[in-house]
């Protein structure tokens, strides 16, 4: 699996953060250990294709500090043998919504359409929520960080799954003994884009994908007036927005045809999103790799159908067909084309399915 350039920390299955460490403890005398930890004549895989057998990977703090055949071990380290185990790397899943509840869909109230924002203070388009801040909305989750960890992912990248401007996500350590405060690496680690209307907002505008993209257009032109000091009231989305505009820009996109629509908005305004696919990008590869985006990669593959049962066969296009024999080798085909990539468990039932979608991929 390639990597994406977020800043992400590749750590293993134990953490020990001493992140918020200026918190007061009042629940009795605590000590800390700064001594090492050395796992010893393990089979270490530092990099798919790096393998080291009987080696030692050297822990401090939670963090790796060596990894190898030949590894100085300091005096009062702490000696774990390793013998017949094997260790990984694990893995991130950029796109994530753990620890933050999902959005409840507003309820309608009559046929007429709202045309007005419910805010005041904001941008006029309630879709548009760059305030939004997924450290706010955050709990940690024991048992689907549980879940994560038995399917390989050590930290996620979790946001607001609501809105076109969906605000900044949280990097968090799947670090079950932590809890909140000394789970979180990263507070704001991205800021997040999407075409999809929040369902927390009636506001009829914008009404399909074109409008999305035209009301982005309009909010970056916005930005860049207000950055320069031509407006008389204060908006505290644009603020946020233009707060944000260093971290790492992620988009929504689902689709291959929405990914080109996305990177063609960034491109407008300078902005290289990574884009969230649709693991149909096999489909119009060249189009893909002169993005220059990095992409986030779906492994939701399709089961196969059951064309025994006459109605459905029936009903089957040459084009689902296709779909399910050749998504498998999407990621295949984006390697071959140097399109750096990450996988993501979005959209699986279960994170037990990874494993089972990755091997079908490699195979």
């Amino acid at each position: 699996m390639l990597r994406i350039p977020l800043r992400l920390l590749l750590f293993l299955c134990s953490f020990s953060l001493l992140a918020q460490e200026y918190f007061p403890k009042n629940d009795g005398v605590k000590t800390t250990n700064s001594n090492y930890t050395a796992f010893t004549n393990a089979k270490i895989y530092i990099t798919p294709s790096q393998v080291v057998d009987n080696g030692t990977l050297l822990i401090k703090d939670g963090k790796v500090v060596a990894s190898g055949a030949q590894v100085t071990i300091p005096k009062n380290t702490t000696i774990i043998n390793a013998e017949g185990k094997s260790i990984y790397p694990s893995f991130i899943d950029m796109f994530s919504d753990f620890g933050v509840e999902k959005p409840k869909r507003e309820s309608g109230s009559g046929r007429s359409p709202q045309y007005n924002p419910t805010r005041t203070g904001y941008y006029w388009n309630d879709h548009v929520m760059p305030e939004n801040s997924a450290i706010s909305k955050f709990n940690f989750d024991n048992k689907k960080a549980k879940e994560l960890l038995e399917a390989g992912f050590g930290v996620v990248n979790t946001h607001i799954h609501d809105g076109i401007v969906r605000g900044t996500g949280t990097l968090v350590a799947l670090n079950t003994e932590a809890g909140n405060d000394m789970s979180i690496l990263e507070q704001n680690s991205g800021q997040y884009f999407s075409f999809s209307k929040s369902v927390t907002s009636r506001q009829s505008y914008p009404g399909s994908i074109m409008g999305s993209m035209a009301l982005l257009r309009q909010l970056y032109l916005d930005a860049e007036w207000y950055a320069k000091g031509n407006s008389s009231t204060k908006d505290l989305s644009i603020e946020a927005l233009n707060k944000n505009k260093n971290l790492v820009q992620i988009f929504e996109a689902g689709s291959r045809a929405n990914g080109l629509r996305a990177d063609k908005v960034g491109d407008q305004f300078g902005i290289q999103y990574i884009i969230l696919g649709g693991g149909d990008e096999y489909e119009r590869i060249n189009e893909v790799k002169a993005t220059n985006a990095a992409f986030i990669i779906p492994i939701d593959f399709q089961d196969a159908y059951d064309v025994e049962n006459v109605y459905l066969s029936q009903s089957l296009a040459l084009s689902d067909m296709r779909a399910w024999n050749q998504e498998p080798s999407n990621p295949k085909v984006l390697a071959e084309n140097n399109i750096t990539f990450a996988f993501t468990a979005h959209d699986l039932k279960s994170p037990k399915e990874f494993k089972a979608k990755l091997m079908k991929a490699i195979a």
